[in-house]
Parts: structure tokens; sequence; C-alpha cells
């Protein structure tokens, strides 16, 4: 029997901009749970895992901290339609990005970072 590899889709959700705290923990786990569901549907399926943090730097050099869920997905390279799949779970990270006031939201695909617009 063939073994088909599948790719290894992962989606970091942040917490968000919360320096003012005006936006509550609550819109991260809102986030999580939308990922997942669009990964379910599209990919067949996926899996958060609980918080943990990350740390990045920015172009002035400042660091930055914040508290990230980690989906996973296995994505079957043989599923219909899968470029136009992708385009559409990046448009959700796209709106993930404005809500939670990021400057840059993606995912990575194989270890391969794509953004909103890759797969214009």
């Amino acid at each position: 029997m063939e073994r088909r590899m599948n790719h290894r889709l992962l989606v970091f959700v942040p917490e968000g901009d919360r320096t003012s705290k005006t936006i509550p923990v609550d819109l991260q786990d809102k986030w999580t749970i939308r990922v997942v569901m669009r990964c379910a549907t599209l990919f067949e399926g996926a899996t958060a895992y609980g918080r943990g943090v990350g740390a990045w730097h920015d172009p002035n050099r400042s660091l930055h901290w914040d508290r990230v869920t980690v989906v996973e997905s296995w994505v079957d390279p043989e599923t219909p339609r899968l470029r136009a799949r992708f385009r559409q779970f990046l448009r959700v990270l796209e709106k993930m990005r404005v809500e939670l006031r990021q400057q840059a939201i993606g995912c990575m695909l194989d270890g391969r970072w794509m953004g909103p617009t890759d797969l214009e």
C-alpha cells in the first residue's frame, strides 16, 4: 500500500493587542474555535493545543510577548480544490488579524510561512 504524505498546517492564534485590556481573552478563544471549525470544514479536521507563550521582534527591535494557541491540521494533498480552500482559509486569517489588531497573521504549511496574499 502506497502511503501519501499529508501537509502539516499550523496556525498560531494570538491573544491579541491587549495593552489597553480592551480586548478580552475570550476573543482569542472565539478565534481558536473559528480556526478549528474552518480547518475541520475545509481540511477534514484540526486540533488546538492550549495556550503557550510567544515572543517576536518588530522592525524597531522591540520585543513583544503574547500568549498563543496552536491549531494543527493535517491536509490531504488530494483534497479537491485545495488551492481555493487555502485562499478561503487565508481570508479567515486576515479577518482574525484585523479583529485582534495584529501586524501580521498567517500560517505555516510544511514549515513555510503563508500570509493572506501568498495564493493570490
